[in-house]
């Protein structure tokens, strides 16, 4: 039985590389991502991990190389282009408003809205809280996002990606 099948690869980076004003940042760098399998980059600093996980998340296009997601070529112009085929990406710059909610910074992009159109503050609450619980947090979705520990900061970051469905979650640097 063949448990590594081509079926299972999600993202296939071929010979990726990215130049910056004459500075290589990736050369060729080659590899898989399988469904349900965790992949870890391991480098020295500036050895261009961030710059290659911005690359598949759409953030920057790379000089060089093929992507291809569930076997076709693709060509992310941009982070909303990523997300919608189902990548998602926590930084490893926070991106939270400190005076919102943990639950209208999780939905804070794509509120959820009633009927007449006015932001549904109970179910966005709801929805936040069973996703924490899920992720088993111990967040509640009440909270202002300044009153968190930088590590719980993370979680809601990690929460709002995997609330977007991404197939695919790449995390650069979580501590």
């Amino acid at each position: 039985m063949n448990l590594e099948s081509s079926q299972d690869v999600i993202l296939t980076l071929e010979n990726i590389t990215k130049v910056y004003s004459g500075t290589v940042a990736v050369k060729q760098a080659t590899f898989e991502v399988r469904k349900g399998a965790v992949n870890v980059l391991v480098g020295e600093n500036g050895a261009g991990k961030s710059t290659l996980m911005k690359i598949i998340a759409g953030v920057e296009q790379p000089t060089q190389g093929r992507i291809l997601f569930d076997g076709k070529e693709v060509s992310f112009s941009s982070a909303n282009d990523a997300v919608s085929r189902g990548i998602g990406m926590v930084f490893q710059e926070l991106n939270l408003f400190g005076n919102l909610s943990v639950a209208e910074n999780i939905f804070a992009t794509r509120e959820i809205t009633n009927r007449l159109g006015k932001i549904d503050h109970r179910e966005q609450e709801r929805k936040a809280a069973r996703l924490l619980e899920r992720l088993e947090t111990g967040i509640r979705p009440d909270l202002l996002v300044e009153d968190l520990r930088i590590g719980q900061q993370q979680l809601v970051e990690i929460a709002k990606a995997v609330s977007l469905e991404a197939r695919i979650l790449i995390m650069d640097e979580p501590t």
